[in-house]
């Protein structure tokens, strides 16, 4: 536009100029030429024709100027639309770019219309996120201080500027009273090998965690610390007691018997190669096994055996000195590592158990205990020799003591049945007898009467371990309960088969609810295959059963209950021995 308004000022002036020099021509010529004309010529033709010439010769020079001045107006008008028409395209031009511009500056603004309402929102989250971060921080479980300092300033010099409620809880450090204290302030005693840990994460940023154990408050703290800013010390404790707690019950627990909490066969292992040393010669090794522990277990129950094994170990404690290592190597048996010990010594201790056994008792059993010990004198000495000859040493001890406990065991297990059910023991009594009565008229020998009489006391001997409710329970018994009773002759076999003597009897218990039939238990065996010894036992124990007073029945007469074995003679009880337990015992 501001070319085109210039252009149009020149070609207008160049029109004025155009006239101005034809008016300016056309007034010369007129004054000039006339008086030329009338001062040269007089004569009136002459002078018309020199004035028709003189106007030919006007037009002429007038016409060639006003042709050049054209032609040049003409070119500067076509100049002038050539310009027009190259500014009208760069016109075009430059309105095609800013068109583009206002295109990318409305994209632009849109742009920053949706980012700057996606920055509200991002406020808004970051304001809501804060606020999570903050309620998150104050309620975690996990204790966080935040303190600050300056370039150069040591950790001690740290100023304490945050804290959330775990903090103040896991360490009793009150918020009001330690927000703006010195670290040293707050942590008077905080270890040296701990502060430079923080003081090497204030340096490389690198963080770093450890365990700290407080006196005053008997907590182990797990600490983590790192570097949020420069100049920062952001610490995160977590109070790891009962984890560390579980920690050592495991370590005892891997070194230690649970039940004892004697050291156990893999603490043996490792201290028997550790006292493997010339400082510690003679080394004396005690090999104690328990007698009888089997026995104990199937009369009276794990939990008695239990009581047991504790109780041979606290004597074991008792007599044995500070540096002697005990060991539990397996159920029964334990095993001493004695350094510094001669044989006299090992023989002493030794004896000194004994002794100590002798005034403990379990359930009323007397504790029983067979000890051999052998002495390890140099270091290339086989410990594995040694080990064996103080084995060796027990069993021998043990093949005349254990005998001895099994059968004052087997008199405290009957005594103990009779105490929990009174009744059991006068009907064993009479079994006894009878039993007795049937061996004589059999014309068994001596010892063959006194072995039946012995075993119709014993028949029910494995009732020991059936629940007393069980056996005195007033009504009908269960499918359950009736399962747990028939169990109770090989819980006698297991008894009485630990004794050497009562091995043989212990086949005549099993086998005393054995069946004529077959039909009976636990083997379900058959007519001759029973026992003698059984078959006799059966017809005493079902005889006094039927004619005894019983908690869900009263007794049966003697005839009811003859009757009922010539019945059942031939499927539950041998023909021939019913025949002359009739006639001649009852």
């Amino acid at each position: 536009m501001i070319i085109s308004r210039k252009k149009k000022v020149s070609l207008k002036k160049e029109y004025i100029r155009i006239c101005i020099t034809y008016l300016v021509i056309g007034f010369i010529w007129v004054y000039f030429s006339d008086s030329a004309t009338i001062r040269f010529i007089k004569s009136s033709n002459l002078l018309r024709l020199a004035n028709t010439y003189k106007g030919f010769l006007y037009i002429f020079i007038t016409t060639i100027l006003l042709y050049h001045s054209i032609e040049k107006l003409i070119q500067k008008v076509q100049l002038t639309e050539k310009e027009l028409r190259k500014s009208k395209a760069e016109l075009v031009e430059t309105n095609e770019e800013l068109q583009l511009y206002v295109e990318q500056i409305s994209e632009a603004e849109e742009e920053l219309r949706a980012q700057y309402e996606q920055m509200l929102e991002y406020d808004k989250n970051l304001a809501t996120s804060e606020e999570k971060y903050k309620t998150l921080i104050a309620q975690m479980q996990l204790g966080l201080a935040l303190y600050e300092g300056t370039t150069g300033q040591d950790i001690k010099d740290f100023i304490l500027v945050e804290v959330n409620s775990s903090h103040e809880i896991l360490t009793g450090i009150k918020k009001e009273a330690a927000i703006g204290r010195r670290f040293d302030e707050i942590h008077p005693t905080y270890e040296q090998e701990y502060l430079s840990k923080m003081r090497n994460i204030i340096k490389t940023g690198e963080p770093c965690s450890y365990e700290r154990y407080k006196k005053e408050t008997n907590i182990y703290y797990e600490i983590l610390a790192y570097r949020p800013k420069e100049n920062q010390l952001a610490v995160i404790i977590n109070n790891i007691s009962k984890r560390k707690k579980m920690e050592e019950e495991l370590q005892f627990l891997s070194y230690h018997d649970q039940l004892t909490g004697l050291y156990n066969r893999r603490y043996f292992d490792q201290v028997l190669k550790r006292l493997n040393h010339t400082k510690y010669m003679p080394l004396s090794i005690t090999i104690a096994d328990i007698n009888g522990l089997k026995l104990i277990n199937d009369s009276f129950g794990n939990m008695v055996g239990d009581q047991y094994i504790v109780k041979i170990a606290d004597t074991l404690k008792k007599a044995y000195r500070e540096d002697d290592t005990i060991c539990r190597l397996s159920g029964d048996e334990f095993v001493v590592l004695s350094p510094k010990t001669e044989m006299n010594m090992a023989e002493s201790l030794m004896q000194k158990v004994y002794k100590s056994a002798k005034k403990e008792k379990v359930n009323e059993m007397d504790l029983s205990i067979s000890i051999g010990f052998s002495t390890k004198f140099k270091k290339d000495q086989s410990s594995l020799d040694v080990f064996k000859k103080a084995e060796d040493y027990m069993y021998r001890r043990k093949l005349y003591e254990s005998p001895s406990m099994r059968g004052k065991t087997i008199t405290t297990i009957i005594t103990t049945l009779h105490e929990k059910n009174p009744r059991e023991e006068l009907h064993s009594r009479r079994v006894s007898q009878l039993c007795e009565k049937m061996g004589t008229i059999l014309m068994f020998s001596e010892d063959k009467v006194k072995e039946l009489k012995m075993v119709g006391l014993l028949h029910d001997i494995g009732k020991i371990a059936i629940d007393e409710r069980i056996l005195n329970k007033p009504d009908k018994l269960e499918k359950e309960e009736w399962e747990e009773i028939k169990k109770h002759p090989a819980i006698g076999y297991r008894i009485l088969s630990t004794v050497n003597d009562l091995a043989e009897m212990a086949e005549y218990v099993l086998a005393h609810h054995e069946r004529w039939d077959g039909t009976g238990y636990p083997k379900g065996l058959k007519g001759e295959d029973i026992p003698m010894e059984s078959r006799i036992i059966a017809i005493a124990d079902s005889y006094d059963a039927m004619i005894s007073e019983r908690s869900y029945r009263s007794a049966l007469s003697k005839k009811i209950a003859i009757d009922e074995l010539i019945k059942n003679a031939g499927t539950q009880f041998s023909p021939e021995l019913v025949s002359i337990f009739v006639k001649k015992v009852v």
